[in-house]
């Protein structure tokens, strides 16, 4: 981990994207220049051999101390040229900083921060790209009106559990449409079901039948008889549940 606080690595960030940008050499100088002021005596920091621009040298704060802070963290390598005053004083003239491996990897894995990409595979409704064409256009639009409400929450869950029940009578070749629940389950999945000859290991089919059964008593019949009005949480898991759910199925195609 980089002892930096966040303008510090705002810094490094722009040295090493003006650098991949080819506007900056590794090897950058800078010379510091005195501005005068009514009240005091500014220090301000020139980059020699720059090719952007004056706006782009705006966006960035660039200080000793913060130049000392990076060299410190080996993430640039500073040459200090001092100039001697009249009062025998020595102050920083220039520098020369090289900027280091160990700047672009700390700048590509934000300064060692943990990865968490791993998050959006666990909220998979933050990118809908690969639903389920009928759970896009029946349960989604439904929740456009107020995702915080339950009631809507309700409505979404159960058209998503009329889907999967849709979905096992077409997959498993079922044409009678009062047969449903468990006993829609069980003739696609048991022993003799339509879908049995999907299976060459008998307890893969037994777990497919008790997975959807379960499926099916848990959350289809409860939101199809009474109203739920479960919490968006709740609501989500289970659409993307049913999302998995109907992608199996379409594998026994």
């Amino acid at each position: 981990m980089y002892n930096l606080t966040n303008q510090q690595k705002t810094l490094i960030r722009w040295l090493v994207q003006k650098i991949r940008e080819e506007k900056l050499n590794e090897e950058v100088g800078i010379l510091w220049v005195h501005k005068y002021t009514l009240d005091s005596v500014l220090l301000d920091a020139g980059m020699l051999d720059f090719k952007g621009t004056e706006e782009e040298l705006s966006e960035i704060s660039i200080t000793q101390g913060a130049l000392n802070v990076l060299s410190e963290n080996g993430l640039i390598h500073c040459a200090i040229t001092y100039k001697t005053e009249k009062s025998g004083k020595q102050n920083e003239a220039e520098r020369k900083c090289t900027i280091m491996g160990k700047a672009y990897e700390a700048v590509d894995t934000d300064f060692s921060a943990p990865d968490i990409s791993f998050v959006t595979h666990l909220t998979p409704l933050a990118d809908i790209s690969g639903f389920d064409e009928q759970l896009k256009q029946r349960c989604l639009p439904i929740l456009g009106a107020g995702s915080s409400d339950s009631m809507l929450w309700d409505s979404a869950v159960r058209t998503a559990g009329v889907i999967l029940e849709e979905r096992l009578r077409d997959v498993g070749s079922i044409s009678d449409p009062n047969c449903t629940g468990s006993a829609l389950v069980n003739n696609v999945f048991s022993e003799k079901g339509t879908l049995a000859s999907k299976f060459t290991v008998a307890s893969e089919r037994q777990g497919y039948r008790d997975l959807y059964a379960g499926i099916v008593g848990t959350f289809r019949n409860p939101s199809a008889h009474r109203l739920v009005d479960p919490s968006p949480e709740e609501g989500g898991a289970f659409i993307v549940f049913v999302n998995l759910l109907l992608s199996k199925l379409e594998a026994l195609r």
